[in-house]
């Protein structure tokens, strides 16, 4: 639950309304003054027969509605499964006395109504209570959760076929295979392998002459070295770069019904592609994103990165005024929090903002102290000077002003980055909302963290000078980065592991707490994590002893005995005793069709690009209109990572194959299997024109030996060399569908391409196409 929908601004009026009655309450508490008997005595001669008349019967005995028991002076003391439900000293602030208040919402009893003098009695009992009267509840989850605890130093264990191991991380997976009874399987052939390097670290094929070097020599040196190449090229920031944004639910429009048009969000996406391929430290990588106004306040890609928190959802232009307007506010912060420890922390707390969390130790008080450390933001359009610092900060809803203003004399700033900022002035309060209802407020909060990964409390320090900023989101950024964090690096770490084997060691990559999975190598993801951490953060250094171990390289079939026995035993390959085979990422699928056919065009960086998109769905585009393309050229051909991501109308070749939803972080795709893939990739307009050119490009290489155009197309298009049957059955296809071109009255020349361009065709379609050993 995300707490309660107001469905009017006469809201505000009801709870002025509200407020006005507690006052008078406390005048007709005074009423009832002169009573001598304190603590138990007064809750069980004047409360407890208020209770028994009204609540009880939900929330006593055996029923306990939300988990409420309202019997005696500790339960209500102790609280419901949302939380406290009251405040010692403050009656006001009491979610008990607000829920009874006339006209409240929701309200208590659902049917009746308390009289003056009763509320008047609760509450007088309310503020009578010392600061100390609430009991200690119970844990939430547990803090013995192995994510909680420090990241222990783990030793590579000993094995008993060490001429196996190429490095570390094998003998962690080779200790459990032979504890089973298994043995990894063989090293994959040179072609597989060096075609699931490619993929893997740029997301690419390699071209024939790439592929064929490396089968000449695939020693272990010439491997390394392949990998160092491969790490170096810019193309790998494009790869992993896409992962991330991924997670950072990025797109370049606003989503909702308008689905506002952000012309410089893909400057975030940049800015992530660069971070990448400069090998960024982790920890950097998170400050900037957090809170680079903070770290760095003239420089403009730390501008950028903060961008991160401004790739949400969001509905700017109608934001609605009162109630409703703070309502929004706090859904946009709830999903910066939400995002923030969910990417970094690998945790759940958006779960808390209307109650404690279920499953684990994190309660909604600590939900909100989150929340206090963005509670002060504002989201901003930057403009630069003419040396390109940041100089020009505006809010966003003045920017929306200018936008709407119709005085075209008035000069408007030159916005180029979409930021977030600390608000001029005194931070605001927070306080705890009841329910998560921005009517229901409830006590003062201040920033913090959740005691159960407190390793520190945060290190808040106020920037010197002007003061612009709180220094909030920077001491979290610190905190999260903490060598001494035991879930941030454990969490990096296993997304690592996860886009290089298909599934991570903890299989939900985004959730470390109770309802995630648990890790199934834990001393391997705390011995990378440890290594994460020694190398300065470096995401390279991780891919290189990952990618460089005998794990990564061995082969997905099973083929002796033992192998076979492995994988009937541990189908899921949990023991990672063999490869798994994976379907190409959307993106990635995309792009192998133009790295195939010839015709990818590897510009790096700028605006989205909008390539051809069917004119029946083009309806569905309101504001921020998709183009119609007619035909598509090489402006289109880009990168798939560059193109426009439209919230309102995704590109649907990249949906179809799992590309998400960009209205939440994605942990990990889906990769589901549907009769409309098959359908999409033989009768769009895209797949036709590449096969075209796919066979332009064996036509102009093989020339007219159809023997050799056949050999050399699916060399291209999967990386292998053709057997002889292989070769013969394709050739007599050829001649048959040349001759049907021919009697549709097509010259030899002509018939003869379509023919190869229908074989083009199938190969794209295959599934040894879309798929990687």
């Amino acid at each position: 639950m995300r707490g309660i929908v107001l469905d009017s601004n006469s809201m505000v009026t009801n709870w002025l309304k509200m407020q006005r009655r507690v006052l008078e309450l406390a005048v007709i508490a005074l009423a009832f003054g002169g009573v001598a008997a304190r603590g138990d005595d007064v809750f069980e001669r004047d409360v407890a027969p208020i209770l028994r008349k009204h609540c009880v019967e939900c929330h006593g005995g055996d029923a306990t509605e939300a988990k409420l028991r309202l019997s005696t002076r500790h339960d209500l003391l102790y609280g419901s499964q949302s939380g406290r439900i009251v405040v010692p000293g403050q009656a006001g602030a009491s979610m008990l006395l607000r829920l009874v208040a006339a006209n409240s919402k929701p309200h208590m009893p659902p049917e009746g109504q308390l009289s003056d003098a009763e509320i008047a009695i609760v509450g007088r009992w309310v503020d009578s209570l010392p600061a100390d009267a609430l009991p200690k509840r119970a844990a939430v989850g547990s803090a013995d959760h192995w994510a909680y605890k420090p990241v222990a130093v783990s030793v590579p264990p000993s094995v008993n076929n060490s001429a196996w191991v190429n490095n570390s991380i094998d003998r962690f997976i080779l200790a459990k295979l032979e504890a089973a009874g298994f043995t990894p399987s063989p090293a994959a052939d040179p072609v597989t392998l060096c075609r699931r390097l490619y993929f893997d670290l740029i997301g690419l094929p390699p071209t024939p002459e790439e592929l064929e070097a490396f089968v000449r020599d695939p020693s272990d040196e010439a491997y390394a070295a392949l990998v160092d190449k491969l790490l170096a090229s810019p193309h790998y920031g494009e790869r992993w770069g896409r992962h991330w944004l991924d997670l950072a639910r990025y797109a370049d429009s606003s989503g909702y019904q308008n689905d506002v048009d952000r012309p410089y969000a893909w400057k975030y996406r940049d800015y992530v592609i660069a971070s990448f391929n400069s090998d960024k430290p982790y920890a950097q990588f998170i400050a900037e994103q957090l809170a680079g106004d903070e770290v760095a306040p003239e420089d403009r890609e730390a501008w950028i990165a903060t961008g991160f928190c401004r790739c949400g959802t969001t509905n700017d232009d109608t934001m609605g005024a009162g109630a409703m307007k703070e309502k929004y506010r706090l859904d946009v912060l709830d999903d910066v929090l939400s995002t923030t420890t969910a990417v970094f922390l690998g945790q759940t707390i958006g779960c808390a903002r209307c109650h404690d969390h279920k499953l684990d130790p994190i309660t909604q008080v600590e939900y909100y102290r989150m929340l206090a450390v963005f509670d002060p933001t504002t989201r901003v359009e930057v403009a630069l000077d003419e040396q390109g610092v940041p100089a020009v900060v505006t809010p966003l809803e003045e920017k929306v002003k200018f936008e709407k203003e119709k005085d075209k004399n008035k000069v408007k700033p030159q916005w180029s980055i979409m930021g977030l900022t600390d608000a001029a002035g005194s931070p605001r309060k927070t306080h705890l909302l009841w329910r998560g209802d921005v009517l229901n407020v409830g006590p003062e909060v201040e920033p913090g963290v959740p005691a159960v990964m407190a390793i520190d409390p945060l290190k808040i320090v106020v920037p010197d000078g002007e003061k612009k900023t709180t220094g909030r989101r920077r001491a979290l950024a610190e905190w999260i980065a903490s060598r001494d964090n035991p879930l941030s690096w454990r969490v990096a770490a296993n997304r690592i592991w996860q886009h290089h084997f298909g599934v991570g060691i903890v299989a939900t990559p985004s959730n470390f707490g109770r309802s995630g999975s648990a890790p199934t190598h834990p001393e391997l993801l705390d011995y990378l994590a440890q290594e994460m951490i020694a190398s300065g953060g470096s995401w390279k250094a991780m891919h290189r002893l990952v990618v460089t171990s005998a794990t990564y390289r061995q082969a997905t079939l099973a083929t002796g005995e033992e192998q076979i026995k492995t994988r009937r035993v541990d189908s899921e390959n949990l023991l990672y005793g063999r490869a798994r085979q994976r379907r190409l990422d959307a993106e990635v699928l995309r792009d192998n069709v133009l790295a195939v056919a010839g015709t990818f065009n590897s510009r790096i960086g700028g605006p989205g690009v909008k390539p051809r998109v069917r004119t029946e769905l083009l309806v569905s585009s309101q504001r921020n209109k998709w183009p119609v393309v007619e035909r598509e050229g090489p402006e289109h051909w880009r990168r798939s990572v560059y193109i426009y991501v439209k919230r309102q109308l995704p590109f649907p070749l990249l949906e179809l194959f799992g590309q998400p939803d960009s209205a939440q972080t994605c942990e990990r795709r889906d990769e589901n299997v549907v009769a409309t893939q098959a359908l999409v990739m033989m009768n769009d307009e895209f797949m036709a024109e590449q096969a075209g050119h796919f066979a332009d490009r064996i036509i102009r290489v093989a020339g007219d030996d159809v023997s050799q155009q056949v050999v050399c197309a699916v060399h291209f298009a999967f990386g292998r060399k053709t057997a002889e049957n292989e070769v013969a059955e394709t050739v007599a296809f050829l001649r048959e569908r040349a001759k049907a071109y021919r009697e549709l009255k097509h010259d030899e020349a002509k018939a003869a391409r379509l023919a190869l361009v229908d074989f083009c065709h199938v190969l794209l379609n295959s599934n040894e196409f879309a798929y990687i050993d």
